[in-house]
């Protein structure tokens, strides 16, 4: 039988087999059946011709028999159901056993103890924030992996003075950061130049705060002068107070400077879209060829991969002549069963651990070597479920990662199934079930399938994207009650210190005009009032940090980069209030104490130079490596009495991990600040603007040198950022206006004007204007699955629990080559011969 008629023949016994599946197992309802009748006629008519492709292989027009009936559908995995299930019982001992006689071996056992202090070593070296080394395809080199997650060992520092392009292997999200920090101190400079360098002159000029004013105290007149002697005070818009022309052209410059930063954040929008699409063009990940999806039927008797697969391949497309091949489909399981064993499994080890202490650190006694059995046969359990829940999909949560022969398959897809809120939000209301649905959607048992972009493999907080929408709402709703609780006491805490020592302030002032007040009491006021300050300022750095992030945490976040955006969001709420409104709060509004001895004047610019000086000095000597270091060292000195597993040995071994959101809050924090009352402090813009700078630099040398990264940022939390970030235009119209009516008991026209002006620029669609005004081109050559996933360093299948172990060991394995050691150069050769050239030189990012 020629090919042609055989794959005719085979076109044909597929519709009906589908349509007696469709029958007996209900897959898919009658409405995907019409939307693939026009397809499936194309499909006959196009076989002669053969531009169809039913297979998931490498991208070849012919296709064999093996291939095809593999890729029918899970008609044939229904059938042989029990003798698969069979097979898994007999087989699944002996799996364990051989996993056991592995331990023994010197196979990597991540709960080994005494650990080898030695993997722990090469693990944080393949952990660190380095690019893997430049391999040279005409040497044959050996190359190291960490046993535990698959990266090299081998790897070359980037330079301090480099680029910060240079991480784009880790993705875009910290090129994206280092730009965002850039554009801040831009933005900080323009209205430095533009504002606040004349604000400055005319304010050092004033002589308001020099006139003396007479006051009767007791039957006494005192002389003292409007402000204290202080040269914040003489650099504040307190000093210029009698002169008017001054604060008009203080209001005119200000209103320019505004109009400059809202063109550069426009234009700040296009720059970070420019570097995200130019990382994408150079890197492959696994992101680009996969979507995520969601509201997938649970608890049906079918092959989720098998049908999902035939399911994007048939249905997913309007357009029958586009050709749809999927390469990997990867499911999320709801695993708290898992966590929970994980957590007898840790009960466990400590008991172990217990127990070698009792016996002198025998860990050959009999008591060791009975916890050991236990903890085999807790191993060997989790496995057996991890493997029950692949086989049976009992736990399947609805939720897949399909991914495609290339990124032109994904974009078709996606743009072919859009879906809105509305219709997720109704489908939740009806567990799944969406009215209304027609041909065109893409369904399976009246459920619509909602399709999103998928975020990359290290992003997906695995433990939290099986939670229902239900406990997902509950979570947040009591997130938020938490957050205003412990906002609330912190406010107001802080609030009756601030209070307190303001008041005593004003009783210190008194006294020292009377001339009771002794220069012992004063410092120790001094002291006292700086001490506070320190501590509030300690308190919004550490404290607020910590209980902000159990905060979030506990909302179940499925993504990193959305949990980051909520911890920015409320972290940096909380100093912004803590710092600034408080201070407005009781030196304004209650004490009205502006430019006298401890009031707002003061008090903020005190603010200003710590907040310039504190936190990039903090981050310089960096307390949290310098405890890990000794620590590290303490333990290490401990040779085996150090009772640690080889994957707590590991994680001893690395770095802190790194977290952008800390990073962001504290930016974002500083702005809002400066714009706020900038206009009243134009020294605090000086201050941050260098302060910023600083931080910059420091940042770029702990993530290269004393962090480990580990997360892969999108550039989601950068637009999230931006949008935070363009308040600084009604903080600053707000600021103006506020401070204009304090200290002249006014508001001006240019006051409203800029006050309308930031509503209205909050309220447009920035993001789409700025495509609009300054569009990027994406010219990223389209590149098979095949070429692109031997670069991946990881992967959905790597990084889901359920899926993590056996997808490692395949990986590792394929490390090694009986030819030639060096996989890596196997690959190069490989893409030349299949493809013909060479990559880019780049075998993966993490």
């Amino acid at each position: 039988m020629s090919f042609q008629a055989q794959n005719q023949n085979q076109a044909l016994n597929y519709q009906n087999i589908r349509s007696k599946q469709m029958y007996q197992g209900g897959e898919y309802d009658q409405s995907n059946n019409q939307r693939a009748n026009q397809k499936e006629f194309n499909l006959q008519q196009q076989q002669s011709s053969n531009e169809r492709v039913w297979t998931t292989q490498a991208p070849q027009n012919k296709v064999s028999h093996n291939q095809f009936s593999q890729n029918d559908l899970s008609y044939e995995h229904r059938v042989s159901n029990s003798q698969i299930v069979r097979h898994h019982d007999t087989s699944h001992d002996q799996h364990h056993s051989i996993n056991n006689h592995n331990h023994h071996e010197g196979h990597y056992n991540p709960l080994q103890m005494p650990c080898d202090w030695e993997i722990a070593r090469k693990h944080a070296l393949s952990r660190r924030t380095a690019k893997e080394k430049t391999k040279d395809p005409t040497r044959t080199l050996q190359v190291e992996t960490c046993p535990c997650c698959g990266f090299e060992v081998d790897r070359d520092d980037i330079p301090y003075c480099s680029n910060p392009m240079a991480l784009s292997f880790l993705g875009s999200g910290f090129t994206l950061f280092y730009n965002y920090l850039k554009y801040c101190i831009i933005i900080l400079f323009i209205q430095l130049l533009v504002k606040q360098i004349h604000n400055l002159y005319t304010n050092y000029q004033g002589s308001y705060c020099s006139h003396i004013k007479r006051e009767k105290m007791e039957g006494h007149i005192i002389e003292e002068p409007y402000c204290p002697d202080s040269i914040f005070l003489r650099l504040s818009l307190a000093n210029k107070l009698d002169n008017r022309e001054a604060l008009e052209a203080m209001q005119v410059l200000n209103f320019i400077s505004i109009f400059i930063i809202m063109f550069v954040l426009i234009y700040f929008r296009k720059s970070q879209r420019q570097i995200d699409t130019t990382i994408d063009e150079e890197q492959l990940t696994p992101a680009d060829y996969t979507i995520c999806v969601k509201n997938i039927p649970t608890g049906l008797p079918v092959d989720y991969k098998a049908e999902l697969t035939n399911l994007f391949q048939n249905y997913a497309v309007l357009d029958s002549s586009q050709k749809i091949i999927v390469r990997k489909v990867v499911l999320v399981y709801d695993i708290e069963e898992i966590i929970d064993l994980e957590k007898k499994l840790d009960t466990l080890i400590e008991k172990k651990k217990e127990a070698i202490q009792e016996h002198n650190f025998d860990f050959h006694h009999q008591n060791v070597l009975k916890i050991d059995e236990e903890i085999e046969h807790l191993e060997h359990q989790i496995h057996k479920i991890e493997e029950e829940y692949e086989l049976h999909n009992s736990k399947f949560s609805g939720i897949a990662f399909v991914s495609f022969d290339d990124e032109s398959m994904k974009q078709l897809v996606l743009q072919d199934n859009p879906h809105t809120s509305l219709e997720r939000m109704k489908s939740h209301w009806n567990r799944g079930q969406l009215e209304g649905l027609n041909n065109n959607d893409l369904q399976w048992k009246g459920q619509k399938l909602f399709l999103e972009q998928a975020p990359e493999p290290n992003d997906v907080d695995w433990e939290f994207i099986h939670i229902t929408t239900n406990e997902k709402i509950f979570k947040r709703v009591r997130a938020w009650i938490y957050y205003i609780l412990f906002e609330s006491a912190a406010f107001f805490i802080i609030y009756l210190i601030s209070h307190r020592l303001a008041l005593l302030g004003d009783e210190a002032h008194e006294e020292e005009l009377k001339g009771k007040l002794d220069q012992d009491t004063k410092r120790k006021i001094n002291i006292m009032s700086f001490s506070i300050s320190m501590l509030i300022v300690l308190f919004n750095k550490f404290g607020v940090a910590k209980i902000v992030h159990y905060i979030v945490d506990d909302e179940k976040i499925s993504n990193k980069t959305k949990f980051q955006i909520s911890f920015v969001y409320k972290y940096a709420l909380a100093l912004f209030l803590n710092a600034a409104i408080i201070s407005f709060l009781v030196d304004i509004v209650i004490l009205k104490n502006v430019k006298g001895a401890g009031g707002f004047i003061q008090n903020e610019s005190q603010i200003f130079v710590l907040n310039a000086i504190f936190p990039p000095f903090i981050w310089f000597i960096d307390p949290w490596s310098l405890c890990k270091n000794i620590w590290r060292k303490h333990i290490m000195s401990k040779g085996e009495k150090a009772l640690l597993t080889q994957q707590e040995a590991n994680k001893l071994m690395e770095e802190p991990d790194y977290l952008s959101a800390k990073r962001y809050s504290d930016v974002m924090k500083t702005m809002w600040f400066t714009f706020m009352y900038g206009t009243a402090i134009p020294l605090g813009t000086l201050f941050s603007a260098f302060g910023i700078l600083i931080y910059y630099f420091v940042d770029y040398y702990n993530i290269l040198r004393r962090r480990t990264v580990k997360e892969s940022i999108s550039i989601q939390l950068s637009t999230e950022m931006i949008e935070m970030l363009e308040y600084i235009i009604p903080w600053c119209a707000f600021g103006e206006m506020i401070m204009t009516y304090t200290f002249f008991h006014e508001v001006s026209k240019i006051d409203i004007l800029l006050i309308i002006l930031a509503i209205i620029y909050q309220q447009l669609p920035m993001e789409d204007i700025s495509e609009y005004l300054f569009p990027v081109e994406n010219n990223e050559e389209i590149k098979p699955y095949a070429e692109g996933s031997a670069g991946f360093d990881t992967d959905y299948d790597r990084e889901n629990p359920v899926t993590k172990h056996k997808a490692l060991a395949e990986w590792n394995q394929k490390q090694k080559n009986d030819q030639n050691p060096n996989h890596k150069i196997v690959k190069v050769l490989h893409q030349q011969d299949e493809f013909g050239y060479i990559a880019d030189g780049h075998f993966g990012h993490r």
